[in-house]
């Protein structure tokens, strides 16, 4: 090649990188187009065309630009690396690992393929493989924030909280500003630390990234279980509106219902379909669906009941009489457990009373829908669907020829991949199959399991030592602190300033939370000394301190609901003030599933009457309670076997419309 040729391409290609860096990219490309006709075996050319074309959103043309390159160039690590990103953004993640594998073939102490390879494993939920590539990254690059904070969400999502809390608080050090790292941190944080610092963390997050509505949604999640209510009223145009408006993802459906306002079904819905739309995709992500038999004749069903809650946890008190009440000539029954072995009474009790119990804690989706499969389960049934510890992509990859949403989530999946979602006449009433996506399974009672053995303790802590004042009226509401929001407490604070001499009795989660309903508390005219705290107890101790309440207040937008069951089981009358939607009516089903639909009030001008009116006539109370102790043995609400075989037959009936191919918005089970 001549001087004048030579000087003729460096002159060029200084030019299309003078272009690319000033974003002149059509012209960019031109030039690096120019440079590949007179040098068409120079791999630095094609890497260099490949990010124009990259850049441009042109990415099959980019890909093919880098095969060009590490074809010429074998070596070329940094081709490899680019292909691997490249491939991985278009969802090609065979080829993508491969890319990732060949760069590391030539250069293995490269961290950023290795992260490039632990993102595959990720996409794929192969997490324990993911985490051995992420702590092969982090040996070659200890202090490099994103690798931290993926390791440290993977942590996060196998309960090892310490560890990840430690690994977040690494990569805050390193990068003080970095969103993703304060978000980590925060949620490590809250579960086990002090939610003022968690709370902190998702403050410098929002800051580091403002205009960022999913780390928004966090901050007021956050604040909100706190009872941190300044604000609340901009929650809707500054947070609900503008993430309704937008596609994708932005709050999701258990954050949706934590807010203290009253999204209407179609939002609620709108908010859950979009994140089963993401998790569809991880599912597809993840490989092919194992075979499954087909919907056919059957002598009894197989229903696997899959959940992260089989321990001590309030899905499971509810359920734990479920398992051994089920007709084993109906129904075999498994328990496919997602979370961690306790070693509780609660976890001992699903194991036995179930004919097949499975752990698929440490298997990723995979291998975990390949074991539900192999185990030949007919309806598998998620109780968690978008709640904590989900593992809503192994449901995606239809393990099962019928998937059910039931109990953990009071509303839609908004998963195509979901058929059936359980509920009852009143949290889903006639009308309400357009806020949900899968067809409704309503039951002749509450869609509420309960365990009728459940224990209540003989030796209930004293008075005094539930720090309740001798002689007063005690009103109770042992609700988590998120579901307690403006509205209602003022009607709580109106109750008590009606009623003298009364207190209100509450769950006490952290010393921040007691601060703020005790400030609420004032600035509504209400001495703080009435609010009075429970620590925490064993179940069996905690039902039998409701001994000393004498009336329940239920939750306005997100109604109590195991502990609903708890107080009722302990002979303690709630009223509730049923709302539009399914959190919001749990209390009415409980209630009128016990006959006891006098203590549902139509608004909260009723409820807050109905209240005071039992405060103030002891005999009217008395007569209340009488037939709350008569109906707990008597009425359908804590009959478990009555409700094994309602469910039973539930099954039957969409197994049935399975079969025969018709599958109706809404079925009712006829009562038993």
């Amino acid at each position: 090649m001549d001087a004048a040729k030579m000087a003729e391409i460096e002159r060029l290609a200084a030019q299309s990188e003078a272009l690319y860096r000033a974003g002149r990219l059509n012209e960019a490309e031109a030039a690096c187009r120019r440079l590949a006709g007179w040098l068409p075996d120079h791999p630095m050319i094609h890497y260099n065309l490949a990010r124009v074309q990259k850049d441009r959103g042109k990415l099959a043309p980019a890909a093919a630009s880098l095969r060009r390159a590490v074809a010429l160039a074998p070596e070329m690590a940094e081709a490899w690396l680019n292909l691997g990103m490249l491939l991985t953004e278009s969802g090609r993640l065979d080829e993508a690992e491969a890319a990732f594998t060949s760069g590391l073939a030539v250069r293995l102490e490269m961290w950023t393929l290795w992260s490039g390879l632990a993102r595959i494993q990720l996409a794929r939920g192969q997490r324990a493989a993911a985490a051995l590539t992420l702590l092969r990254a982090l040996e070659i690059a200890p202090n490099t924030p994103a690798l931290l904070v993926n390791l440290g969400n993977l942590r996060l999502e196998e309960g090892q909280v310490g560890e990840a809390a430690a690994l977040f608080e690494q990569a805050v050090a390193l990068a003080p500003l970095m969103p993703e790292a304060l978000l980590g941190a925060a949620n490590a944080v809250r579960r086990t630390g002090d939610p003022l610092v968690a709370l902190d963390y998702y403050r410098r997050a929002v800051a580091a990234r403002p205009g960022d509505l999913a780390l928004a949604g966090r901050l007021a999640e956050a604040r909100l279980s706190l009872c941190e209510w300044e604000g609340v009223e901009r929650l809707r145009p500054d947070l609900v509106a503008p993430a309704l408006a937008q596609p994708g993802s932005v709050i999701g459906p258990m954050q949706a219902l934590a807010l203290p306002l009253s999204l209407s079904p179609a939002e609620g819905l709108t908010i859950a379909r979009r994140r089963a739309e993401q998790v569809a995709a991880e599912a597809k992500a993840q490989g092919a669906s194992p075979r499954i038999n087909r919907p056919g004749p059957r002598d009894r069903l197989t229903i696997g009941y899959l959940s992260a809650d089989f321990h001590d946890h309030p899905t499971s008190h509810l359920m734990r009489g479920l398992f051994a009440a089920h007709d084993r000539a109906a129904v075999r029954v498994a328990a496919l457990s997602l979370g961690p072995d306790d070693n509780s009474a609660y976890r001992r009790a699903v194991r036995e009373g179930s004919d097949l119990f499975l752990d698929l804690a440490a298997l990723d989706n995979g291998a975990a829908a390949a074991a539900i499969a192999e185990a030949g389960i007919d309806i598998l049934v998620d109780i968690n669907v978008h709640t904590r510890g989900n593992r809503l992509a192994l449901t995606a990859l239809r393990p099962a020829p019928l998937a059910v949403n039931w109990l953990g989530l009071p509303g839609t999946s908004g998963a195509s991949f979901i058929d059936w979602a359980i509920v009852d006449r009143i949290v889903a009433p006639p009308g309400a199959e357009a806020g949900f996506s899968e067809s409704l399974l309503v039951l002749p009672q509450c869609y509420q399991p309960n365990d009728r053995l459940q224990p209540i303790a003989p030796d209930a802590p004293d008075r005094a030592e539930c720090g309740l004042p001798e002689g007063a009226f005690v009103f109770c509401c042992f609700n988590q602190a998120y579901k307690i929001e403006p509205v209602m407490f003022s009607r709580w604070m109106r109750i008590l300033d009606r009623v003298p001499g009364s207190v209100l009795w509450l769950l006490g989660e952290s010393g921040a939370v007691e601060d703020n309903l005790r400030r609420e508390a004032q600035a509504r005219g209400i001495d703080p000394a009435r609010l009075v705290f429970a620590t925490r107890q064993p179940k069996p101790r905690h039902l039998a301190r409701h001994c000393h309440a004498d009336l329940g207040l239920d939750t306005l937008f997100y109604n109590a609901h195991t502990t609903a069951s708890d107080a009722l089981w302990a002979g303690l009358p709630l009223v509730t003030a049923p709302g539009a939607t399914f959190a919001a009516r749990v209390g009415a089903s409980v209630l009128t599933a016990l006959g006891l639909t006098d203590l549902i009030c139509p608004d909260l001008d009723a409820y807050e009457e109905k209240a005071v009116a039992l405060a103030s006539d002891p005999a009217a109370l008395a007569a209340v309670r009488e037939r709350l102790a008569a109906a707990r043995l008597t009425q359908p609400l804590f009959d478990t076997d009555r409700f094994a075989r309602d469910l039973e037959r539930g099954f039957a009936l969409i197994w049935e419309a399975a079969r025969t191919g018709h599958r109706p918005r809404r079925l009712e089970v006829p009562a038993g």
